[in-house]
């Protein structure tokens, strides 16, 4: 099988995890990294027998056709948008940028030169979501009502001391949403679709010396005329699984990480006794709710070969740039009501 070379700028803590999802791809292989550390670069190289780049250009250089960006996260597009440009398909780790302006940029370099962008949402890859996106595009939960997020995760202040640039609002972009609570903010969009207006509110609670928040809430109206909220904090002990719940006219369901524990109708098909067996056992692509090193990289692995069959064979990409984007255009949202008071309305 054809392999695509993938190189990784930023060999910091999630770089490991692509690296091990690209050990377990078959149609993608870890070529070369860089980073602005070269010791850390040298080592990580050197434990995932790759070649290290000393400079941006020489990584630009080479012959890597793909390439994962896990730089902190306000230095996504300043590295993604030389790579697109040099003709790389970019892997982009969330968010896909700090801000929507930034995501814009990026995504319009991207288009310039043809090259794919994929953001990643390693959750829409489980057997359970995609599940019940199946039954929610097949209408089964009647006219929807109401569509929730909860993160309830906990991270020790060392989290945050460990890297200058996480709860600051320039590299880290926010704090327990924009870090912790994207891929829950995707799901409901993924889900339930676009939102029309979102209040937020946000506080410091437990982490008083970061920037960001480490607590918010958000209530939202969907344009399909539903309700919901979104929750996310980083200050809940001991840290409990994430968990998606939406509620319909016809059904109802809960997926907590990659789980589902509620699985019900109105109206039963025969398949809906074997699908709460399956979900409910889940796949162990689990979350970091009290450890951030505790998460599987299978999500990943699946996100990368979707990647890699799109290059070598033109398929299409269920998290492009636009999916991205308007997770990022949502939290920047819920921060500027936290910010002003006011509900926020989307066009």
């Amino acid at each position: 099988m054809a392999k695509v070379k993938f190189g990784i700028i930023g060999t910091g803590a999630i770089a490991k995890w692509h690296a091990a999802a690209l050990r377990l791809t078959d149609n993608a292989e870890l070529y070369i990294v860089y980073d602005t550390l070269p010791e850390r670069a040298a080592a990580f190289a050197q434990t995932n027998h790759c070649r290290m780049a000393s400079s941006l250009a020489e990584f630009l250089a080479s012959d890597v056709a793909a390439v994962t960006i896990a730089t902190p996260s306000g230095l996504h597009a300043e590295v993604a948008i030389p790579a697109a440009l040099a003709g790389k398909h970019i892997l982009c780790e969330k968010p896909l940028e700090v801000t929507v302006s930034k995501a814009q940029a990026l995504i319009r370099a991207c288009e310039s030169r043809k090259v794919r962008l994929s953001a990643v949402f390693q959750s829409r890859f489980s057997r359970s979501v995609q599940a019940i996106k199946k039954a929610v595009d097949a209408g089964r939960f009647g006219e929807p009502v109401l569509a929730t997020a909860s993160v309830r995760w906990h991270r020790p202040p060392e989290y945050y001391s460990s890297a200058a640039w996480r709860g600051t609002w320039a590299l880290d972009g926010g704090g327990a949403l924009m870090n912790q609570g994207i891929h829950s903010a995707d799901l409901l969009l993924y889900f339930n679709g676009d939102v029309s207006e979102v209040t937020g509110c946000t506080a410091r609670i437990m982490h008083k010396s970061i920037e960001v928040e480490d607590t918010v809430v958000a209530m939202l109206k969907f344009k399909n005329h539903s309700l919901g909220t979104v929750e996310a904090s980083t200050a809940c002990a001991p840290g409990f699984p994430r968990r998606i719940e939406l509620s319909g006219t016809r059904g109802s369901v809960m997926l907590e990480d990659d789980r589902i524990v509620r699985w019900s109708f109105v109206e039963e098909r025969p398949e809906d006794a074997e699908l709460r067996r399956a979900g409910g056992r889940g796949e162990d692509m689990h979350g970091g709710s009290s450890d951030p090193n505790a998460i599987s990289s299978e999500g990943h692995r699946r996100q990368i070969s979707e990647l890699a069959a799109a290059i070598l064979s033109g398929h299409g990409l269920s998290t492009p740039g636009a999916e991205g984007q308007r997770a990022v255009e949502l939290i920047c949202a819920v921060y500027e009501s936290a910010r002003t008071g006011a509900t926020i309305k989307f066009p």
